[in-house]
């Protein structure tokens, strides 16, 4: 049986009225949405909000889905809109975290537990996971959608595809100028050593 095949099989039986069997889909794919929000949101907290607003969400909505279609492609799908929407309303009322890069990189916390590290080669290599989480940040919905799955998550450009219900022609464009965004943002924020 196919993990397509065991996924609908899984959502058949939850339709049905198995309701506890929704937590082995769950459990199953909570560590791939909880990664993939991640790379939307800087706060692992709001990640984990939005994770679960993503499962509470298909579960409402489970008996909408289409099993002609696999199961996690329609739930990253809910996954990134959920992403989506959470960063449009965050926009409207902007809040500040104690959590918040500008809070801890003031010395509040070590840079690095790892006793054996060198602060030097941690400083630099946080300040290239800050600029490119920011770079990533400023690329606009439809091309950090793209590369978030499929370079950040390791997708195939055609799950990618059928995640977001376009062609995997229109995916490759995307990655592509996306990755060329990317490296003008982290040239500028980073200087030419790129």
């Amino acid at each position: 049986m196919t993990s397509d095949s065991a996924d609908n099989a899984i959502v058949e039986r939850v339709v049905k009225g198995e309701v506890e069997a929704y937590g082995i889909l769950v459990r199953k794919y909570q560590d791939r949405i909880y990664s993939a929000v991640a790379n939307y949101v800087s706060n692992p907290d709001d990640a984990v909000d939005i994770a679960q607003d993503t499962f509470v969400k298909a579960y409402a909505k489970l008996r909408s889905f289409d099993a002609s279609s696999a199961f996690y492609t329609w739930l990253y799908r809910i996954a990134v809109n959920t992403a989506i929407d959470f960063l449009r309303r965050r926009k409207s009322r902007p809040t500040d975290s104690l959590d918040d890069e500008k809070f801890t990189a003031g010395g509040f916390e070590p840079v690095s537990l790892d006793p054996r590290g060198n602060p030097e080669k941690v400083a630099i290599l946080d300040e290239q996971r800050r600029a490119l989480r920011d770079s990533i940040n400023r690329l606009s919905n439809k091309l950090r959608t793209v590369i978030i799955l499929h370079d950040v998550e390791g997708l195939s450009q055609e799950e990618v595809a059928q995640i977001l219900r376009i062609p995997v022609g229109t995916v490759k464009s995307r990655v592509s100028r996306a990755r060329a965004e990317l490296k003008n943002l982290l040239v500028k924020q980073l200087g030419e050593a790129l």
